[in-house]
């Protein structure tokens, strides 16, 4: 007889601890279960799929107990504003322990369950992602360089070198300094409802002895400027020595006209030289007139179709 009562009593706490497993598991429930995810401070609604009549009773459960109950208009437990006018369970200001699964139970006027298995939601309430922070760590005599990064629990990570996605998933990528001298390494943490990205971080442990950056500008930019800039400066002189070579060029040209236009001058002066032609030669020498004029011989005054 002490058996059976101890066998009896054994079973009700076996039944006991069972459903109390059961019910902190409705109320709370694994991440992996879950059918909504939302942001703590937010608000959801769960929908009431059930065409409710004016006679009828709603009931709201978060796992097994009751949170709101409404007989007909007559609110029993919770308040009116609830509920929305279908009938659909509002959850505002949304805190961790509001996570758990919520089922609703409509009865008509005469007792009978008229939702018969109505769709329960299970929802999971998060806090967002703080924006991770990236640190650096020199290793194996500063040949190596790792990347660390601050995630949460449960959180996802993606690493990135230079915008493109890296094939590691965990906290830490480590890689060859001198293989990753100019990278830029960021990692991306994230959850069901939200993620942030870090700050990119570049590795200190392997420095060129010649660095292809100044004040993190590069050097082929400086020079190129340099050179940009030295281009403008000399440029004005470059226009002027081009101005003024075609200037000469061109009274070159106006000369050359000239010459060609007038008679050969030593011939006409050998011929004023011979006897019978003797004319003031000296005199137009000496002449203010003595400006070469096209055409006109600067001796003697006579025009070119004289000479022929």
């Amino acid at each position: 007889m002490t058996t059976v009562k101890k066998k009896k009593m054994a079973s009700a706490a076996t039944i006991a601890v069972s459903l109390l497993c059961c019910f902190i598991t409705a109320s709370t429930g694994s991440p992996d279960d879950c059918d909504v995810y939302a942001a703590t401070g937010s608000s959801f609604t769960v929908p009431l799929k059930h065409e409710l009549k004016e006679s009828d009773n709603l009931k709201w459960f978060k796992g097994m107990r009751v949170i709101f109950y409404r007989r007909q208009k007559q609110v029993i437990m919770g308040k009116n504003d609830d509920v929305d006018s279908t009938g659909s369970l509002k959850l505002t200001q949304l805190t961790k322990d509001k996570s758990g699964r919520y089922i609703p139970e409509v009865i008509n006027a005469e007792g009978i369950n008229v939702g018969g298995n109505l769709q329960s939601v299970h929802l999971c309430v998060l806090d967002r992602v703080q924006k991770p922070k990236v640190t650096m760590t020199c290793t194996g005599n500063k040949t190596n360089v790792s990347f660390t990064c601050s995630v949460g629990q449960n959180e996802k990570i993606e690493w990135f070198m230079d915008g493109k996605q890296l094939a590691e998933k965990g906290k830490t990528v480590t890689r060859v300094a001198t293989k990753v001298e100019n990278a830029h390494f960021s990692c991306n943490v994230s959850n069901p409802i939200s993620s942030e990205i870090s700050l990119p971080v570049q590795q200190i442990c392997y420095k060129p002895v010649f660095s292809e950056t100044i004040f993190g500008i590069s050097i082929w930019v400086l020079v190129g400027g340099g050179a940009g800039m030295l281009c403008l400066l000399c440029n004005p002189y470059i226009l002027t020595c081009v101005a003024l070579l075609k200037y000469e060029r061109e009274l070159y040209l106006q000369w050359s006209n000239q010459e060609q236009e007038q008679p050969d001058y030593y011939d006409h002066r050998y011929l004023q030289q011979l006897p019978g032609n003797t004319s003031n030669m000296a005199e137009n020498s000496n002449s203010p007139s003595n400006i070469p004029k096209p055409g006109i011989c600067t001796h003697c005054g006579l025009k070119r179709d004289d000479l022929k």
